[in-house]
């Protein structure tokens, strides 16, 4: 083989080796939200729609005048039991946002993303935004309020170690 081929393949495996590389290591995602503001723009509405449903038959909740303009998603295009279900997979979907590394809590600090109860209870979190899917496909008010326990728990469990704790460093 002669120097010039065997230089070629060697630059070539190494060409090959730092792509590989580079597709293996997710992008950076930027996280323009802090932690309040995800909660307040996102998890809170959507959570309110599932907790409306143990009171409202979603079926029963009138379209609004306009409602490609709705700003009740019951109310809306896509709203009554559409609504509850969209809203729970929401939730689902959300809780991943939660483990970008680079969010920060209200106060500036770190998500607490290394912490072992923090993935437990985003867990939870994706685990009862299905159940409230699951349940919201029934159509049936009483499995709503079952499945709001559900969703309680598992924001209480969060907010009761990282929300309502006064200690400035316990989202850290």
């Amino acid at each position: 083989m002669t120097r010039a081929v065997l230089a070629l393949l060697i630059v070539s495996a190494m060409s090959i080796s730092v792509l590989e590389r580079a597709q293996a290591q997710p992008p950076v995602v930027p996280t323009p939200a802090n932690l309040a503001q995800l909660m307040r723009g996102t998890l809170y509405p959507e959570s309110n729609v599932v907790f409306a449903a143990q009171d409202t038959n979603p079926e029963e909740v009138p379209h609004a005048k306009d409602p490609s303009m709705a700003t009740d998603p019951l109310a809306s295009s896509y709203g009554k039991w559409q609504a509850v279900e969209n809203n729970a997979l929401a939730i689902a979907e959300v809780a991943d946002l939660l483990t970008l590394p680079g969010r920060k809590c209200a106060n500036g600090l770190d998500v607490p993303l290394k912490n072992p109860d923090w993935a437990k209870f985003v867990q939870e979190l994706r685990d009862a935004g299905m159940a409230a899917y699951a349940a919201a496909q029934t159509k049936n008010q009483d499995k709503m309020t079952d499945v709001a326990g559900v969703m309680t728990t598992a924001c209480q469990h969060c907010h009761v170690r990282y929300r309502e704790r006064k200690i400035a460093d316990r989202c850290k």
